[in-house]
């Protein structure tokens, strides 16, 4: 059987034996030690051990030499085996002698273990991008992690363990008795999640048809949407007959002190314009994606928007649903109508006929986000919920209209969302 250490550091019991003499040279004759070694230390890898489970000691010198293997251990007077194995419960007192220079460590003789309790650090994670740090302990209160071996469905693992393959983990610690009987413990079950689903980001465009300098962040937004798709744009107006209800509420929350500005995922302030700037947003994954299914009849909105976690988020989350309406047409103030490097260089002042679109007509929850439960932000959970609202008087075509919906933290910021139209079933991605 192979010998085991007893936990993971050398339980070190020091004793300082006087100085013996030799050679100026450093020579040495069998049974002497050199003239620069004080003293030896021998320990076993802890004070404590199984009956009938062997212990090996070691023993260095004040050098730090391994000197094990020429030492001799005793027992009473009677020398042992090294390994060794104590056939006895109780306290002994080992000593090993290397030349002229001798130390002992005590070691207390515990019964052999009857239950293992096995518990895990982490019991999901991204099956490329994450361990499980395991913890062994006996039904005598001895941390034992060192001592046993560990597996699953996938075969052997290591401490932590790590997966190459996505999937949920049953793992279980094995401790190999004295006569090669195993005691196994406690089954853990680890989830090695996959990603499923695509990163989007939102930017929402404080505007007005008033503002002269509005036209050059919407073309923009513009601009980044068709640089990449998954990026979903929402229309905050001011001051016009577009005006959202709550826009003095999303101003004051997300510090927005002037026309136009710009959010990315609501907290982060688009100071760029740029694509480059929205990029490496997209490139975060997410552990969780959404899904909307709605439906109008009769001037009746029905919504059903789903969040499913691929991986448990380990804090509180808010959903918000908009209700945007696309192909609004209200004369837009233009203060680049005279500058030749705009593209609404000579488009009129105001540019008559503007159509807006992604205008924010309503919001379906709390504007600031309805809770999710914690219970349902687990691993492979799907929150599922409802909402029913009639349309907005101020909504002009209920063709136009589309679903935008989304996740926050307790920072506010998003962490994922969806957007579809009005009466389409649009599935995760």
């Amino acid at each position: 059987m192979k010998s085991k250490f007893f936990f993971k550091e050398l339980f070190v019991l020091s004793f300082l034996i006087f100085a013996f003499s030799c050679s100026s040279d450093d020579s040495t004759d069998e049974g002497q030690v050199p003239a620069n070694v004080a003293y030896i230390t021998v320990s076993g890898k802890d004070s404590t051990a199984y009956v009938d489970a062997p212990l090996t000691f070691g023993v260095v010198n004040q050098l730090g030499e391994d000197v094990t293997a020429s030492s001799e251990f005793k027992l009473d007077g009677v020398t042992i085996t090294n390994p060794y194995a104590f056939n006895a419960v109780g306290s002994f007192v080992v000593t090993a002698i290397n030349g002229g220079l001798t130390n002992t460590t005590t070691i207390t003789v515990q019964p052999l273990p009857t239950d293992i309790t096995l518990t895990v650090n982490n019991d999901a994670f991204w099956y490329d991008n994450g361990e499980a740090k395991f913890t062994a302990v006996d039904n005598l209160g001895n941390n034992i992690t060192d001592m046993v071996t560990y597996s699953a469905e996938s075969g052997s693992l290591s401490n932590p363990a790590t997966f190459t393959v996505s999937g949920e983990y049953n793992a279980v610690a094995t401790y190999t008795m004295p006569d090669n009987s195993a005691l196994n413990s406690n089954s853990v079950t680890i989830t090695a999640a996959e990603s499923t689903h695509t990163t989007k980001v939102m930017i929402e465009d404080y505007t007005g048809a008033w503002c002269g300098y509005c036209p050059r962040l919407a073309t923009a937004l513009e601009d980044a949407i068709t640089e990449n798709a998954n990026v979903i744009p929402v229309a905050i107006h001011n001051g016009d007959p577009m005006a959202f209800t709550y826009d003095a509420q999303l101003r004051s929350s997300f510090g927005v002190t002037g026309w136009p500005s710009a959010r990315i995922n609501r907290v982060n302030n688009w100071a760029s314009e740029s694509f480059i700037q929205v990029d490496p947003y997209l490139n975060v994954r997410q552990n969780m994606g959404l899904a909307i299914n709605s439906s109008i009849a009769a001037n009746v909105i029905n919504a059903q928007v789903k969040v499913h976690y691929d991986l448990k988020i380990g804090y509180a989350n808010r959903i918000v649903v908009y209700l945007l309406e696309n192909g609004l047409v209200y004369n837009q103030v233009n203060y680049y109508n005279g500058d030749a490097s705009s593209p609404w260089y000579q488009a009129g002042n105001p540019i008559v006929g503007f159509v807006h679109d992604h205008t924010a007509r309503a919001v379906l929850t709390d504007v600031m986000g309805d809770a999710i439960p914690a219970t349902e932000t687990e691993t492979g959970n799907t929150y599922v919920v409802n909402y029913t609202t009639t349309v907005p008087s101020n909504v002009q075509n209920t063709n136009n209209l589309e679903l935008v919906a989304f996740v926050v933290g307790p920072d506010n910021k998003v962490l994922n969302v969806q957007k579809a139209q009005l009466g389409e079933n649009k599935d995760f991605d």
